[in-house]
């Protein structure tokens, strides 16, 4: 066993103070942006504006729906439905991914893979944000009173947190024990 010298122990150390801020922000973000109100249509505001409520509204709604009152573009509106719940569903994959994975932004050493899942956590809430405000313009354009809430702020940052992040540690890649000792007995 090959112990590190006690200059590389310290700059290990000082490596994870400098990072762990950039974690606790990143949580701090991605929870905002759960309770935040987010997207939603005036009429049907007994669902909640906060993530969970606002897509089980958004996966139940109906473009036809007389809850909806007249609606000037049919089309519109549901185009701005569909893109809500997915805007929302991004959310929701990128925070599951985040919150999986954000430890990876402070260890030392990371793998390729766990890598490459914190980057895609972070492009699923980098992308919900401007798939949200679309929805929003769509359901406006359909004649329905709508809110733009500001979960959309805290999830696009909390995206490129995520994403910087992930590939900043790409300098701290580690392989398996194999690959850098392939003549290893055991």
């Amino acid at each position: 066993m090959i112990t590190p010298s006690a200059e590389e122990v310290e700059a290990r150390r000082r490596g994870i103070v400098r990072r762990t801020p950039w974690v606790v922000l990143l949580v701090l973000l991605m929870t905002a942006s759960v309770f935040a109100p987010t997207v939603g249509v005036r009429v049907a505001t007994e669902f909640g504006r906060s993530l969970l409520p606002a897509s089980a509204f958004f996966l139940a709604a109906q473009a036809g729906g007389p809850g909806f009152g007249p609606v000037s573009d049919v089309d519109s509106l549901a185009a701005g439905l569909n893109l809500a719940y997915f805007g929302l569903s991004f959310q929701q994959v990128g925070l599951l991914l985040g919150v999986a994975f954000c430890w990876v932004l402070v260890v030392p050493d990371v793998g390729r893979w766990v890598r490459r899942l914190a980057l895609v956590g972070g492009w699923c809430l980098a992308i919900s944000a401007p798939v949200v405000i679309i929805a929003y313009q769509l359901i406006e354009g359909g004649g329905v009173a709508a809110y733009l809430g500001g979960a959309w702020v805290f999830s696009l940052l909390a995206g490129l947190v995520l994403v910087g992040g992930a590939r900043l540690a790409k300098r701290r890649l580690d392989s398996t024990w194999y690959w850098s000792k392939p003549d290893w007995n055991g």
